[in-house]
């Protein structure tokens, strides 16, 4: 954190009370407590660290400058750079590590900045409710951590917002999506990368079939639709997939997948047609964070920048929950899905109002975290069981 605050340029040239650092805490603090004022956020974070002086001149506009000169960049890359894979070795899909990729909207608050940079649902003459920020995310399946994220905006297409998605999709991954974020240059991009793909299609897609496969599913080719708007700029080459057809026990609607993976000796229609099931997992993931992290119905920040900068910030929440929780289920020889999300916050929150061995003010402060520990050292098990 130290280090990115640096290469942002937030250091202060002169001491200040509220420092870039304590910023930092103090806006992960705002998200963990999302029902509590700027105020009461501070009591709390200053009942974790009593050699904290008192603080009678700050306000909540003194906190709210602080929010404005550290900026959300600082909290975007330090999501980065701590949003890593929790799953284990044992959770892969014969070697690949299964992540899903999707979108959610966030309400945000009603002031003229967040509506002209982020939009309303409704016409231009009659918007109705709140801003949404839209979140497109790609997520681990069998962990719930979220790897990456990217802001746009309510009007913003979660197709076009998703290709600045680009960590932690590579080589070694399976990525599951759902139809709304078809693209046949997305595509071969994240083939390019070493991403191999299991997403639902339309099913007027991919009907020129090339071969029929023992297991029932068929190779065919998909080629860029001539007559879309895109018509005079550079078309996609064709791409050869593996499609898999099937339906649901109850249901009418055939459900249709389309595969990099095309080895059906390797990659059984049967096995990927149960594994698809799992793109449910990233929508569990956003509900942990809209529904039980978030607290509240409309984020608190009025201005599009405080918005990014909670949205993260909350990222980073999450990702330390989960990171506690994937922890705690390694000691219990357990899984995390077997744990509760909402009774590790419960723990966090605690943790967060008791003396914490170290100081939001300096790095020097306290000895290490046991969150940060070095993972081979013994440690009693947490009470997230």
């Amino acid at each position: 954190m130290d280090r990115l605050v640096g290469e942002a340029g937030r250091s202060e040239k002169r001491r200040r009370l509220l420092s870039a650092r304590f910023t930092v805490y103090f806006v992960l603090a705002m998200c963990l407590f999302p029902q509590a004022d700027y105020l009461e956020v501070l009591r709390l974070v200053k009942a974790g660290d009593k050699g904290l002086r008192s603080w009678s001149g700050v306000n909540k506009s003194s906190l709210t400058r602080a929010r404005q000169r550290l900026g959300w960049p600082v909290m975007r890359d330090l999501f980065r750079s701590v949003a890593r894979p929790l799953g284990a070795d044992s959770e892969l899909f014969r070697g690949l590590r299964v992540l899903a990729l999707d979108g959610m909207l966030l309400a945000v608050p009603d002031s003229a900045g967040n509506n002209n940079a982020f939009g309303k649902s409704g016409s231009q003459r009659s918007p109705m409710g709140y801003p949404q920020a839209r979140v497109v995310a790609v997520a681990e399946c069998s962990s719930h951590a979220v790897l990456d994220a990217v802001i746009g905006g309510f009007k913003d297409s979660e197709r076009i917002v998703s290709d600045a998605l680009d960590a932690h999709v590579g080589t070694g991954t399976l990525l599951l999506a759902d139809r709304g974020l078809w693209g046949l240059a997305r595509w071969h991009r994240l083939q390019d990368q070493g991403t191999h793909l299991l997403w639902r299609i339309e099913r007027r897609k991919a009907r020129r079939v090339q071969d029929v496969l023992p297991d029932g599913s068929y190779l065919a080719r998909i080629e860029a639709n001539k007559h879309s708007k895109a018509a005079g700029t550079v078309k996609a080459p064709p791409a050869l997939v593996r499609v898999i057809e099937y339906r649901v026990d109850g249901q009418a609607d055939i459900v249709r997948l389309i595969t990099s993976l095309t080895d059906h000796e390797k990659y059984p229609a049967e096995e990927l047609a149960a594994l698809y099931a799992r793109r449910w997992e990233i929508e569990l993931v956003f509900d942990e964070i809209k529904t039980h992290q978030r607290g509240r119905p409309v984020l608190r920040s009025q201005t599009p920048d405080g918005v990014r900068q909670e949205i993260y910030a909350h990222l980073i929440v999450h990702h330390a929950t989960r990171d506690l929780l994937d922890e705690a289920a390694r000691l219990h020889c357990s899984t995390a899905e077997r744990t509760s999300f909402t009774r590790a916050l419960h723990v966090v929150r605690r943790s967060v109002t008791s003396p914490s061995g170290f100081s939001p003010l300096s790095s020097q402060a306290g000895p290490t975290p046991r969150t940060l520990r070095n993972r081979s050292q013994p440690a009693a098990p947490p009470e997230v069981a």
